[in-house]
């Protein structure tokens, strides 16, 4: 698929996997709406972008803020008549053990990762059916087919996103509409140090693996030319995940002994 002058929206755009897409977009020529709570890290990332000519529209907004959505999605539409590829990248991670979680971090968590998602996807589903054509891009995780120690509540909310849009595909392929679910690993991005703790402050530590993860450029590119040759669902990370995905899928019963082998930091 050619990109030059689709209309691209991604959420989550100020940092990590979402800036990298919005560079990464912007240099295939698409035109960008860039969301995401915080302003100016948006006007930063929508500067950077300028180089490449396409148009763009910041469009800041609480993705837990559901009453906005359809305003939001309107304001797309008022600007440039369509929606091609919506990117859900919004999203926050979580370090801490299952007893000691707050029950409501787990509600929090799953609002912004599941239940927030599937309020905006209802609304441009709509749209997507208008134009008989459109690109749902969730980014889930490996957390969501291997759920590791200290990571229940965010790896069970990435499952509950990819069986979700299992379902989507599979109820609107017959109305054009594509769902690329991608499966990062360890990226090199911030998100350790923004994962909610037991009492749902910031964790506000580095995760080592994370620290010698994928280059976030890298995984966009990757990301982009996944979505392009229309995959179903993509894997992008190193090779640490991509065995844990290859034993989880051929020899199953081993995987819960190599979880308890997992250090719980």
């Amino acid at each position: 698929m050619d990109f030059k002058n689709k209309i691209v929206w991604i959420t989550g755009a100020s940092s990590g996997i979402g800036e990298a897409l919005s560079y990464e977009y912007a240099s295939k020529g698409a035109n960008l709406v860039l969301s995401a709570r915080r302003e100016a890290e948006l006007q930063r990332v929508a500067q950077a972008c300028e180089s490449h000519g396409g148009s763009m529209l910041v469009l800041p907004f609480d993705m837990v803020d559901l009453a906005t959505h359809a305003q939001q999605v309107e304001a797309v539409i008022q600007a440039f008549g369509r929606i091609d590829v919506l990117v859900l990248n919004a999203g926050v991670s979580q370090r801490s053990f299952v007893l000691d979680t707050q029950f409501d971090v787990y509600r929090r968590l799953f609002e912004i990762n599941f239940f927030s998602i599937v309020h905006l996807v209802q609304q441009v589903i709509p749209v997507f059916q208008k134009q008989q054509a459109g690109i749902f891009v969730p980014i889930a995780s490996v957390a969501g087919r291997i759920s590791t120690p200290r990571r229940a509540a965010y790896g069970a909310s990435k499952h509950a996103l990819i069986g979700f849009f299992d379902s989507v595909r599979a109820e609107l392929h017959g109305h054009g509409i594509q769902v690329s679910t991608i499966l990062p690993g360890y990226i090199r991005t911030e998100i350790s140090l923004h994962a909610m703790n037991e009492h749902g402050e910031k964790y506000g530590k580095m995760d080592p693996n994370q620290a010698k993860g994928l280059d976030p450029a890298v995984a966009a590119q990757k990301i982009v030319e996944a979505v392009s040759e229309g995959k179903n669902e993509f894997f992008v990370g190193g090779a640490l995940e991509r065995f844990g995905l290859f034993v989880k899928q051929l020899v199953p019963s081993i995987m819960p002994w190599m979880l308890r082998k997992i250090k719980n930091t």
